[in-house]
């Protein structure tokens, strides 16, 4: 069976660790601080989370870019010049162009002769973060296992609504400046000691479901959702992710431990595409069961 690469983009927050282990690349977004352009890696080579939140709280204005043809053009060659067709699993198409831009160098390369009998499958993830990065994990796994990249991309997109995403944020404004929920929700999120909740909903927008009053309650109630939601937790792994929040991540492992004990938890942070648009002390779930149908 001819070998294939997966790849994500910048917004699905895979740490160096994890993309080595499963053997994941991934296509750079960029973010742009007060002007200045700098490529939003996941490794942070170029600014550290602590720049990137204390800019935010700064009151600096941070903006992200989608994925540029020449990235995509420069990472897909680099995979079919060595013989691997290629699947992508992209940013949430609600949230980002990337996956539009993609089909469109898709498309292009195909037309060339040197690559006329090469493949690559494009999968939207409806989802972005770890939602999207432990789609990418299972498609390492299901290639391991010796799936084709036509078997991979099927199951992917069958059951890309069952990686499910509860989040809590400190305040709507960063979503809100980023157009990534209305300006009326993030008026209405953000009255004092409220803490909105939302979720990556059916059709890959960010849904705020409901609202809690302070952050520990907020916190409480996400784990919460997140119980009632996984299925099979002794043989999942449940991955929490914050902007710059250790204690609020100590705090959730603790509780997951304790309410969901699954099979692994794994703590991280949110990367630089993803922590632009959410903000500081933004604290998240991710785990796979029910299919979401908030939004259907």
């Amino acid at each position: 069976m001819k070998k294939f690469a997966i790849l994500g983009d910048s917004t699905c927050d895979l740490t160096t660790e994890l993309r080595k282990k499963f053997d994941i690349d991934y296509c750079l977004m960029g973010v742009v601080v007060d002007g200045k352009e700098m490529v939003a890696d996941l490794d942070w080579k170029e600014f550290t989370a602590e720049d990137l939140y204390g800019w935010m709280l700064a009151g600096k204005k941070v903006k992200t870019t989608q994925v540029s043809v020449e990235e995509f053009e420069n990472k897909f060659k680099a995979h079919l010049d060595k013989g691997e067709d290629v699947l992508y699993i992209s940013c949430s198409s609600a949230l980002s162009g990337s996956v539009n831009t993609a089909e469109m160098v898709k498309a292009s390369l195909l037309e060339k002769e040197e690559y006329k009998d090469a493949k690559i499958y494009i999968v939207d993830s409806l989802n972005a973060c770890m939602g999207q990065g432990s789609m990418l994990i299972k498609a390492s796994e299901l290639r391991k296992e010796g799936k084709s990249i036509e078997e991979v991309a099927a199951w992917v997109e069958a059951n890309r609504l069952k990686f499910n995403q509860f989040c809590t944020i400190d305040t709507l404004k960063y979503l809100k400046n980023a157009g990534r929920v209305k300006a009326s929700t993030a008026f209405f999120g953000d009255i004092i000691g409220v803490k909105p909740i939302f979720v990556s909903d059916a059709i890959g927008s960010n849904n705020v479901i409901e609202k809690q009053k302070g952050k520990k309650n907020a916190m409480n109630r996400i784990v919460e959702l997140a119980k009632e939601t996984i299925e099979d937790a002794k043989n999942q792994t449940v991955y929490i992710l914050t902007a710059n929040a250790p204690e609020d991540a100590e705090y959730l492992k603790q509780k997951v431990t304790e309410e969901i004990a699954p099979k692994d938890i794994y703590v991280s942070t949110l990367g630089p595409i993803i922590g632009c648009t959410t903000g500081p002390k933004t604290v998240v779930i991710y785990v796979f069961g029910k299919e979401c149908e908030v939004g259907k």
